[in-house]
C-alpha cells in the first residue's frame, strides 16, 4: 500500500500556502503518484456562485496537468450529467467505483466508455466534504493493468479531509474574485479585494467616462410583463457590456435603466486610447442593438433605444456611504457633465453625442451641435456627433 503521510505533511507546511489553484493540484498529484498510488486522471467539481458559470472543475491529467473548466448553467439537465457516477454521487453520497477494464460501456454512461477509449482502467468517484454543509466531487482514475487495490483506495480516501481543506480556501477565494467581479466590476473588485475598504479610500484619475440610458422605459414598465421587462433590460445591458469590455471599459453602476462606465487612463495609456476606445465601444453597441431589434420585432416585442453621453476628464475614483454600506464609484463635475450629455441625446435627435474635450481626443471626424445649457453646469456645454449623424447636427447647429 503506498505510504500518504508525506503527501500529508507536504499539505500541511507547504501545499496550503500555494496561491494558484491548479499549481496545488499539480504539485498533489506529482507527489501522490511519486509514492506509488498511480492516478492518470483526476478531476473535482464543486458548484460555482457565478451568474455564467454553475460548475467550476478542475482537471488533471499526466499529459496536460492541471487546468481549470467551466460549465455553464444547464450542465444538470443536459446528457453528459444525468445518469453519470458524479450525478449518483451528488444524488446518494457516493462513492461510485467502476472497475472499466471488467464492464461493457454499453451497460453505463457514456463517460465509461470515453474513459476505457483513453485506455484507463479502473475509476473512483467520491466527495470531498466543505463546511457549511457544501461538498466537492472528486473522480480519479488508473491506466495501471489491474486498476487500484482496496487497500490503496482507503489509503487516498485519509488523505481527503487535508485536500479539502486546502481546496475549500481556493473556492472560497475564488467565489470572492467572483461576486467582487460580478457586482463591482473586474478593476473595481480588485482594487477592493488589495484592501481598498475604507470610507473615503480614493484616488484622482482621468477617463472617458459613459452615461446611457433607455428610451421610452417608462412605457415599458406599464405594457410589458414582468419577465418582458427584466428580459428586455438584460438585452440591453448584455449588449452593452459586450461591446464595452471589448474595448477596455468598466460599468461602474446601472442606476434603473441608465449606466455609468468608465474607460479609465491607465497603463501608460493616453487620452487619445481612451477616448477611441469610448468611442468605439458606443458605436459597437448601437449596431449591435439595430440586430437584436431585428430579432425583437419578428418576436412581437418593442424596439430597444438609448442614448449615449461620453466625456473625457477627471474624476474621483473611490469609497463613499455610510459606516456599513459603501459604493466604490467616480464623483465629480466631468461625471455630471457626461449625464447632461446624455440628456441632450433626447432633444438634439441622435443617439451618441459627446463634448468638445472628448471630441478632441479622436480621429474620427465630428460636427459641433452648438453650445447648450443644461441643469448644474455653470457655461453652456458645446456638444460634438459624429460626421456621420451630420443631418442631425446640422438642424440642430442652424437652431442652437
Amino acid at each position: 500500500m503506498w505510504n500518504s503521510a508525506p503527501v500529508i505533511d507536504w499539505i500541511a507546511k507547504e501545499g496550503r500556502l500555494i496561491e494558484d489553484a491548479n499549481a496545488f493540484l499539480d504539485q498533489l498529484m506529482t507527489r501522490i503518484n511519486a509514492q506509488g498510488f498511480h492516478i492518470a486522471r483526476m478531476r473535482c467539481s464543486m458548484e460555482a456562485l457565478h451568474p455564467q458559470v454553475a460548475v467550476w472543475s478542475f482537471l488533471w491529467d499526466r499529459e496536460h496537468g492541471a487546468r481549470l473548466w467551466e460549465a455553464t448553467h444547464g450542465i444538470h439537465e443536459s446528457g453528459s450529467y444525468i445518469g453519470s457516477p458524479v450525478e449518483d454521487v451528488n444524488l446518494h453520497g457516493g462513492p461510485v467505483r467502476i472497475h472499466l477494464a471488467r464492464v461493457n460501456p454499453a451497460d453505463h454512461h457514456p463517460l465509461v466508455g470515453e474513459l476505457i477509449g483513453m485506455g484507463l482502467t479502473d475509476y473512483y468517484c467520491t466527495r470531498i466534504r466543505f463546511s457549511g454543509g457544501r461538498w466537492c466531487v472528486m473522480t480519479i482514475a488508473t491506466d495501471q493493468p489491474d486498476g487500484f487495490d482496496n487497500s490503496e483506495i482507503a489509503c487516498f480516501e485519509g488523505l481527503l479531509d487535508h485536500v479539502g481543506g486546502v481546496l475549500e480556501l481556493h473556492v472560497t477565494k475564488r467565489i470572492e474574485h467572483s461576486l467582487l467581479d460580478t457586482y463591482l466590476g473586474e478593476r473595481t473588485g480588485a482594487r477592493v479585494m488589495h484592501g481598498h475598504i475604507r470610507r473615503g479610500d480614493g484616488e484622482t484619475i482621468r477617463a472617458a467616462l459613459w452615461f446611457s440610458d433607455v428610451r421610452d422605459f417608462t412605457v415599458m414598465t406599464e405594457t410589458l410583463s414582468v419577465e418582458q421587462l427584466l428580459d428586455s433590460l438584460n438585452v440591453y445591458f448584455e449588449t452593452v457590456e459586450r461591446a464595452v469590455r471589448a474595448h477596455g471599459g468598466e460599468i461602474l453602476r446601472f442606476v434603473g435603466d441608465a449606466m455609468l462606465i468608465v474607460f479609465a487612463q491607465e497603463n501608460n495609456q493616453s487620452a487619445e486610447t481612451v477616448c477611441e476606445n469610448a468611442v468605439r465601444a458606443a458605436k459597437a453597441a448601437l449596431a449591435d442593438l439595430e440586430n437584436v431589434n431585428r430579432k425583437r420585432l419578428n418576436e412581437g416585442l418593442p424596439s430597444l433605444r438609448f442614448g449615449v453621453g461620453l466625456h473625457y476628464g477627471e474624476v474621483v475614483y473611490g469609497n463613499v456611504g455610510g459606516t456599513h454600506r459603501l459604493d466604490f464609484t467616480v464623483m465629480g463635475v466631468a461625471v455630471n457633465r457626461t449625464a447632461r450629455l446624455e440628456s441632450l441625446t433626447k432633444q438634439i435627435g441622435t443617439p451618441l453625442l459627446m463634448s468638445d474635450v472628448l471630441a478632441s481626443h479622436i480621429t474620427e471626424p465630428t460636427v459641433c451641435c452648438g453650445d447648450f445649457a443644461v441643469k448644474g453646469v455653470a457655461a453652456p456645454l458645446t456638444v460634438h456627433a459624429l460626421q456621420s449623424a451630420l443631418p442631425f447636427a446640422k438642424v440642430v447647429e442652424g437652431n442652437a
